[in-house]
């Protein structure tokens, strides 16, 4: 048999950067060469939207160990989505039948990353990775824009700057605050339904992404995926072919200065219209989930995986890029 499987050992509950890695991987290579294990049931939780959408089904059936083993052959590498106890517990049962495979760990916690010694690992990988990580080995993968959550249309964008989030950081009420003194459109901490959150991106001009309880943040990557510019706090994270200042997005360091760079924004709107333009085109080609799971299968050293062309048996049966569950507001 030939390995040109995955295997990703899950962790039970919800993880942005897990759950769009699992994602990608499956439209990258097709749910059958994807080993999820143990079971996870995405079509409850997924990016934490509720109801879960008719195409956010069942995908694969239940595994059990033994049945895992008789395939273990057909396994080229081993993805451990999580740095959660449960997850590493099981790949600490399994590592004995994985010698020679190599094996990513995913951390997406907040947390640093802290590993077990004993419990064999190649690559480490990480949300919101600092410079100093990354010279230290590090490999960073932020979170993206997974297709079947997006719902990108051409509209009218009748909102000049648009601000959707928790007040979960200070620097996100201030901006709150300057935004909502300007007349601008602010829903801080409202339940509103992804439908209506994607709409307001569909219709703004630009839309503020500014850190959380984390520097990477959904909507960092959701902005320009429904070609809205992207106007961003600095983060100082690593961030793999990152949106260039100017180019493709505009960043800031203070709220005021956020507000100097909206009025220059608007007051030269063929340049505001050329950076979202280029910074959509730059979301949808290295920053959805399916780019993610690029990313890492060639860091793993697997790159030639990608190459059988079951991606598009995937994304079909995925709703490729139009499928939209439906929930509350972004985190």
């Amino acid at each position: 048999m030939a390995a040109d499987r995955i295997l990703f050992i899950t962790n039970p509950r919800p993880n942005f950067v897990e759950d769009i890695l699992h994602e990608g991987l499956d439209e990258l290579l097709g749910p059958d060469r994807v080993i999820c294990y143990p079971y996870k049931d995405y079509s409850s939780f997924q990016y934490n939207l509720q109801p879960p959408s008719p195409q956010n089904e069942l995908h694969r059936d239940r595994l059990g160990r033994a049945h895992l083993l008789e395939m273990r052959e057909g396994i080229a590498g081993v993805v451990v989505g999580s740095i959660q106890p449960e997850a590493v517990s099981v790949w600490e049962t399994l590592q004995v039948h994985f010698p020679r495979c190599p094996v990513a760990v995913v951390n997406g916690e907040l947390h640093d990353f802290a590993w077990p010694p004993g419990i064999r690992l190649t690559h480490r990988f990480q949300k919101d990775v600092l410079p100093e990580q990354f010279r230290a080995g590090i490999i960073p993968l932020p979170m993206a824009a997974p297709a079947r959550a997006m719902l990108p249309f051409e509209i009218e964008r009748d909102i000049d700057v648009s601000f959707v989030a928790r007040s979960t950081h200070e620097l996100r009420r201030a901006c709150a605050d300057l935004l909502d003194q300007a007349g601008f459109t602010v829903l801080l901490d409202l339940p509103l339904p992804r439908e209506q959150f994607c709409t307001v991106l569909n219709r703004s001009r630009i839309a503020v992404s500014v850190q959380g309880v984390a520097f990477d943040t959904f909507r960092y990557w959701e902005i320009p995926y429904h070609g809205a510019l992207l106007l961003s706090q600095r983060l100082p994270t690593v961030i793999p072919d990152n949106f260039v200042d100017g180019e493709s997005a505009v960043f800031f360091d203070t709220p005021p200065e956020m507000m100097v760079k909206i009025r220059e924004l608007l007051a030269d709107p063929e340049g505001l219209i050329r950076i979202a333009e280029r910074g959509r085109a730059l979301a949808h080609e290295r920053h959805t989930a399916v780019a993610r799971a690029r990313y890492l299968l060639e860091k793993m050293g697997l790159p030639d995986l990608s190459d059988s062309g079951a991606g598009a048996r995937s994304a079909a049966a995925a709703g490729g890029g139009g499928g939209l569950p439906s929930g509350a507001t972004p985190t």
